[in-house]
């Protein structure tokens, strides 16, 4: 079974991952993922809500063997640093993050200085 990640950016606001709401906790990183990850009926009720309001959306197929040790923001984060929007789009309850740290560039040429 195959569920998807998605993107959406619009200009001036950045670049957000969107999370389906996790409201049934498993404790397992793996389960908690997948969990937060859309279907395909979901993306039905969602891409046409964003592309209505001019937002962009990437959407990134994962299978669920792709989801060994990997984790979204907002769960890695729980809001520290990012900016976080909760929204309900047709019974769908989603978390917009972004990572608010510095900028994209900045991160890509940072340096630790040990």
């Amino acid at each position: 079974m195959r569920r998807y990640n998605v993107y959406a950016s619009m200009s001036g606001n950045g670049r957000f991952e969107l999370i389906k709401d996790n409201n049934l906790p498993h404790g397992d990183q793996e389960m908690e993922y997948w969990a937060e990850c859309f279907t395909w009926e979901d993306l039905k009720k969602v891409i046409p809500y964003f592309r209505a309001r001019g937002w962009k959306l990437l959407i990134e197929p994962i299978e669920e063997d792709d989801a060994y040790g990997k984790m979204h923001i907002y769960s890695f984060t729980y809001g520290v640093n990012h900016d976080i929007q909760l929204l309900d789009v047709m019974g769908i309850r989603i978390i917009m993050a972004r990572d608010i740290t510095m900028p994209k560039a900045v991160k890509d040429s940072f340096t630790p200085g040990y």
